[in-house]
Parts: structure tokens; sequence; C-alpha cells
């Protein structure tokens, strides 16, 4: 009898003495969860003491079937869970402090969705410009596991854009990767700014502020192509009139230099009644002085057709 009560109190001592170790050994602090593109990692501090002790650190993995180690006597404060989960699991964390073989208690997580609290980092953009217009191309960030579309499905972005100098931002809900900005001025600066839209309420990290000066446009304002238009008619007007004045003086000039000679067939019948009034006329002018002089016109009283023809 009295070796039992000597074996319980010896048993009694030693786990008085463990429990006093272990709880000379502090935990980790402020413990947390991050879940960046997918990945699983938990993070801790360590415990604020007086003496600079080298702790060590496990974490484990609760599993089907309990608790599985996977960062073991670590001095890292972390521990990377990504290659021992799944996307849509769900997964319960702990982690203890170590030190000279003695162990504190287990700090434990709540149980955690990766594709619920994971945050996504910013994506890539860039700017081209070409005949006045910005063209804005977004890259999706890479994730740690599978890629954005295939775990989150239709993604959107959220992109904001300024003229470079002012406050006021344009927002614009896109769902193509490649944007073409509205409203932009040839020759201004504009910047860009990008976050991804994910269940239906979440956004990325927004992406670096971007910036790009505008290219020249080639397009023609649609006031001076009216009045290109309006010139082209007034010019084709006035040479068609002036090709048709053309061609109407030089044919009156043509017929001045070379008139229509021909007469009316009525004179060119003969007619008794004239020639005998121009026998008439022939007789009075033999009678007047110097008749010599005017033998042509008697010639033409009295042969008028020979010398119109």
């Amino acid at each position: 009898m009295s070796a039992f009560i000597s074996f319980s109190v010896v048993l009694f001592n030693i786990i008085g003495v463990i429990t006093v170790l272990s709880e000379n050994v502090p935990v980790p602090e402020n413990v947390r969860v991050i879940s960046i593109n997918l990945g699983l990692v938990l993070e801790w501090d360590p415990p604020q003491t007086t003496n600079n002790h080298p702790f060590k650190y496990t974490a484990e993995l609760k599993g089907w079937r309990g608790y599985d180690p996977v960062c073991q006597n670590s001095s890292s404060l972390t521990c990377d869970f990504t290659d021992n989960v799944t996307i849509f699991g769900s997964y319960q964390l702990r982690v203890r402090t170590e030190l000279d073989g003695e162990t504190s208690d287990w700090v434990e997580t709540k149980q955690v969705a990766v594709d619920k609290i994971t945050e996504i980092s910013a994506p890539h953009v860039e700017l081209r410009s070409n005949n006045g217009q910005t063209e804005v191309d977004i890259t999706d960030p890479p994730m740690k596991r599978k890629n954005l579309r295939d775990v989150f499905g239709n993604i959107s972005y959220l992109i904001r854009f300024w003229k470079k100098g002012e406050s006021n931002k344009v927002k614009l809900k896109r769902e193509q990767s490649r944007v073409m900005l509205p409203k932009v001025k040839p020759l201004e600066n504009y910047c860009v700014e990008v976050e991804v839209l994910y269940l239906k309420n979440k956004t990325s990290q927004p992406s670096n502020m971007t910036c790009l000066k505008n290219s020249p446009s080639n397009e023609t304002e649609p006031w001076l192509i009216a009045v290109m238009l309006l010139i082209s008619f007034l010019v084709v007007l006035v040479a068609v009139l002036l090709i048709f004045m053309a061609v109407w003086y030089s044919y009156k000039g043509y017929r001045i230099v070379f008139p229509n000679d021909n007469l009316p067939e009525h004179l060119k019948q003969p007619n008794p009644a004239r020639d005998r009034s121009n026998t008439k006329t022939l007789t009075s002018l033999h009678h007047l002085p110097g008749a010599l002089e005017h033998a042509p016109l008697r010639r033409a009283l009295i042969h008028p057709l020979n010398t119109c023809k």
C-alpha cells in the first residue's frame, strides 16, 4: 500500500512538473491565416518575453484522421499549407511553440475555405495607343493552383481612368481583357487603374497606376468633311459653268468666222418683176455721171443670184 502511495506521489509530481514547464513555454501570438491567389499560409508572431529564447515552432493541418504535421521544429514564423490542401476544401490549422524539448499549448484557427477567404493580387496592365485611341490590355494574376477563371468562372474588371493631373475618374465594368477607352482626346495623357471583380462583391488588389500619352488621330472631324464636300461641289459647279461658256463662245466665234451663206429657197427662184425693176435701175444708172464706177453694182443688179453664191 505504501508503495502504491509513493508511486502516486511521484507520478503526480511528474505531471505537475510537465504542466509547469508547458505553462513556462509561451504560445505564439497573433496567429493568422493568409490566402493570396488560392494559396494557404499560416503566420504568427513570436511570444513576447524578456528573454531572447531561440523558439521553434510546429504547425499542423487537420485532416480526416486528425492533425498532420506540415512544418516541424522550424524557426520560421510562417508555414505554407498550399500543397497540402485543395481549392474547395475547408481546413483547420494549429501551431505551437517549442523550447528545449518542451512545448506550449496549441493555438488553433477556425475552419477556413480557401476559395472563400483568398485574396487576389493585382492584375498586370499595359496601355497601347494608336490612331487617337487608347487600349487597355489586362492580364490576370497567376494563381498558386489552377487559374483564376477556372476557379471563379466569369470574372470582370473594374477599370478607372482619368486625364493625368485631374481628379475626376471614369469607371468602366467590362468582361473583356482588352478594352478601348471611350471618349479620349488625342495627344492627352491618361492614367488607368484596374481591379478584378470576383465572387460578385469581392475585388482584387488594385493595379499600379499606368499612364500613357494618347497618339494623334488620323480621323477627320465631321465638320471638316462637310466643308470639304461643299468646296468640292462648288469647284465642280464652277468648272462645269466654265466649260459650258467656253464651248458656247467657241461656237459663236466659229459662226462669225465661217457664216452660213446658204440663201433661202424663195430668193433662189427667178422673179420677173424683180428683174424688170433691176433693168430700170440699171438704165437709170447709165445716165448718171460716173456710170463706169457703178459697173459692179450694175452687174449685181442684173445677176443678183450669181453674186450671192
